[in-house]
C-alpha cells in the first residue's frame, strides 16, 4: 500500500505538470476540486462560539476574536479550519432557509430566517479574516441532526434536499470543502419525516439499509459539491464496527470512487490502551482503516487533541505521555495518510494540553526548519481551566 501511494503520488505530480502545459485542444474544463495532500486541520465545533469569544459579540469583536484565534491557529501549524456551520439544522451564514444558531447568537429562533435575525454574516466575516492568514476553511455540517434527540429521517428525500439546499447556499462562499461528522443514524430520541414535524419515531432498520439510504445523501452531496468546484470529505468515528453499523458505510467510501474526496476517521486512543496501559489502539485502528483503503480518496488522522493532558482509567496513555499528538502525527505520515485533524480550538487553550502543544508545534516546525518561541509554560499561561470532566468513554464528535 505504502508504495503504491508512492507511486501514485509520483504519477499524479507528472500528471498535473505535463496537463498544465500541455492543454487539450479547446479544452476550458476546470480541474476536478483535489482534496489536500498536507492537510493540518482544527475543527471549530459550534461548542467551541463562546470559548472563542464569537457568541453574542458586535461585528467588530467577532473579527477582532476570529482574527486571535487564526493567530493561535496558525502559530500551532494548522491550515485549515473545519467550521461548525450547521450544527442543528441551523446556520451561521445568513441564510433565508435556515433559522440562526442559538449558539451563535441569543437572538435565534426556530421561527426565523438567520438572515432576519444576524446583524452581520458571521461565516462571511470569518472567511474575510482567514483570507489574510491563507487558511482554508471547509464548513462542516450535521447533516440531519434538529436537536440531540431529534433527527432528519436519511431515508427520506426532501430531507436529502434541505441537506443538499444548505450546501448550494453554502457554495456562494469563499469556502473549500464541505465536511460531515459522524453523525448519521444516532439519534438519541428518533425520527422525523421533515424538519417541521414534531412526531418522532423509531423503526426497525439493519444496518445495510442505513447505509443505502445514508449514501444515497453522500453520492448526491459528493457530485454537488464537485459541481461547486469544493472538496467533500466526512469524519466517521474510529470504530469500524459502530460506523458500519449506524450507516457510515466507511468500507464503500474507501474502496470506490465518487463518493468522498477524504475520509477523517476519529482515532481518540493512544498506544498505551486499557486498564493495564499495553493496547496500541492507535496504531490498531489507524491500519484498519488503511487496509480498507484502496481507492482514490485522502486519508486524514481525527485527533484527540481534547482528551491529552487528561486521566482516562481506560486509556492512561494520555497522562502517562505528552507527546501523543507529535507520535500519532508521524506515524500517520508514515502510514501514507496525507495530513490530520485535531478536536478541537478551544483546546488550544487549555493548562492540560499545553506541553502536548508545545511539543507537536515544535516538531512541526523542526521540520519545516522554522522556529517556535513559545515554551511550555507561556502556551499555557491564562488559560481557561478544562471544565469537561474526565470519563473513560469516548463522545461522538460535537
Amino acid at each position: 500500500m505504502k508504495i503504491k501511494k508512492l507511486l501514485t503520488g509520483a504519477l499524479l505530480a507528472l500528471s498535473i505538470l505535463f496537463t498544465s502545459v500541455l492543454p487539450l485542444p479547446g479544452s476550458v474544463a476546470e480541474a476536478a476540486p483535489r482534496a489536500s495532500s498536507d492537510m493540518r486541520g482544527i475543527w471549530v465545533s459550534y461548542n467551541d462560539y463562546a470559548k472563542l469569544g464569537l457568541s453574542n459579540v458586535n461585528e467588530s469583536t467577532y473579527r477582532a476574536h476570529v482574527a486571535d484565534f487564526l493567530d493561535t491557529a496558525s502559530s500551532h501549524g494548522f491550515n485549515t479550519v473545519i467550521l461548525h456551520v450547521r450544527a442543528f439544522d441551523d446556520a451561521i451564514w445568513k441564510s433565508r432557509t435556515f433559522p440562526a444558531s442559538s449558539y451563535m447568537t441569543q437572538n435565534a429562533s426556530r421561527g426565523v430566517s438567520a438572515a432576519k435575525t444576524y446583524t452581520y454574516d458571521p461565516l462571511k466575516v470569518f472567511l474575510d479574516v482567514a483570507n489574510g492568514y491563507d487558511m482554508e476553511v471547509h464548513a462542516w455540517l450535521n447533516p440531519y441532526r434538529i436537536t440531540l434527540t431529534k433527527f432528519l429521517d436519511p431515508a427520506k428525500s426532501t430531507n436529502q434536499s434541505r441537506v443538499r439546499k444548505a450546501i448550494k447556499e453554502l457554495s456562494k462562499y469563499d469556502i473549500a470543502g464541505i465536511h460531515f461528522d459522524d453523525y448519521f443514524y444516532h439519534s438519541q430520541g428518533g425520527y422525523v419525516k421533515n424538519y417541521k414535524s414534531e412526531k418522532v419515531y423509531n423503526k426497525a432498520i439493519s444496518p445495510a439499509k442505513k447505509r443505502t439510504n445514508v449514501n444515497k445523501l453522500i453520492k448526491s452531496c459528493y457530485r454537488l459539491c464537485h459541481s461547486r468546484g469544493l472538496v467533500f470529505g466526512i469524519s466517521p468515528q474510529g470504530n469500524y464496527d459502530n460506523d458500519m453499523n449506524s450507516g457510515a458505510d466507511v468500507k464503500t467510501w474507501l474502496s470506490k470512487n465518487k463518493y468522498v474526496d477524504y475520509v477523517a476517521p476519529q482515532i481518540y486512543w493512544t498506544n498505551q490502551y486499557g486498564a493495564s496501559g499495553n493496547v496500541k489502539m492507535f496504531s490498531d485502528r489507524l491500519n484498519q482503516f488503511d487496509r480498507l483503503h484502496t481507492n482514490d480518496a485522502k486519508l486524514y488522522a481525527g485527533l484527540a487533541l481534547y482528551r491529552t493532558g487528561m486521566n482516562y482509567t481506560d486509556d492512561p496513555g494520555w497522562a502517562r505521555s505528552n507527546t501523543n499528538m507529535q507520535e500519532q502525527i508521524m506515524e500517520a505520515s508514515q502510514t501514507g495518510w496525507d495530513g490530520y485533524i485535531m478536536f478541537s480550538a478551544a483546546y488550544l487553550y487549555n493548562s492540560e494540553s499545553a506541553q502536548e502543544r508545545y511539543n507537536f508545534t515544535n516538531a512541526g516546525a523542526s521540520a519545516n526548519n522554522t522556529s517556535v518561541t513559545k515554551t511550555a509554560e507561556t502556551i499555557g499561561e491564562d488559560s481557561e481551566e478544562e471544565e469537561e470532566e474526565s470519563t473513560g468513554t469516548i463522545d461522538l464528535m460535537l
